[in-house]
């Protein structure tokens, strides 16, 4: 055979086996594209897995900052608090003044108190609710709305009248604004003992006091009504 057919002849050969050489790389190549997508969406999943962790991770870092923070600020609120037109400190006073606040010390209010008594003392006491409750507005105090006074049954009267237990400090709910409750709760920590940050997150806390005596501070959810700080009397 002439050498120029037979190298025709081997191309032509060759050829079909190129072709389909050709083609499984085509189709290897496209395979790979066609994967291309899924390896993004896994990648993007990844990420976004590891983006979660690493926020979760940081807001737990934030509560625990909060907690150091809260557990801390009984020694510097002072500095936060009066920076506010509402003197928390004044309202409040120290131990030195006594159990109550020093707001209202001296009224030199009594455990068992009739209605009639509170009521010289404190005008408008005296006009208690069927439940035993009795309001008056809380003068010269600012920051302060109203004092809320609470008269129990004595048992051991045969009738039962009430008598003076607890009297309670109704804040205006304006104060909110610049004084939030954990501030609050801080300041009055001071003199009636630190408070942990579970308690606060609560927005009840609570502290004992001599002869039985109780002190509260709680936060309405009501936007209408502020904070309650409502001391038990100690008793005679």
């Amino acid at each position: 055979m002439h050498p120029l057919a037979q190298t025709l002849k081997c191309r032509l050969l060759l050829f079909p086996i190129l072709s389909v050489g050709l083609g499984l790389l085509v189709g290897c190549n496209g395979a790979e594209t066609a994967n291309t997508p899924e390896s993004t969406e896994s990648e993007v999943t990844t990420e976004s897995f590891n983006r979660s962790v690493s926020e979760a991770t940081t807001a737990t870092d934030e509560v625990s900052d909060l907690g150091e923070a809260t557990q801390s600020g009984v020694d510097i609120l002072s500095t936060a608090s009066n920076s506010s037109t509402i003197n928390l400190s004044a309202i409040i006073g120290t131990m030195e003044d006594g159990w109550l606040p020093k707001v209202v010390t001296k009224y030199n209010l009594k455990r068992g108190m009739s209605p009639e008594e509170v009521g010289k003392i404190m005008p408008g006491a005296e006009k208690i609710s069927k439940f035993g409750f009795s309001e008056v507005p809380a003068k010269g105090v600012p920051g302060v709305d109203k004092y809320k006074f609470s008269f129990l049954k004595d048992k051991k009267d045969p009738d039962q009248k009430r008598t003076l237990y607890s009297i309670s400090l109704l804040f205006d709910p304006a104060i909110k604004k610049d004084l939030p409750y954990d501030k609050v709760a801080l300041a009055f920590a001071e003199k009636y003992g630190e408070v942990t940050s579970e308690k606060i997150a609560q927005k009840i806390v609570t502290w004992g006091g001599p002869k039985y005596a109780t002190a509260q501070l709680t936060h309405s959810i009501n936007k209408f009504e502020g904070y309650e700080f409502k001391i038990v009397i100690p008793k005679p």
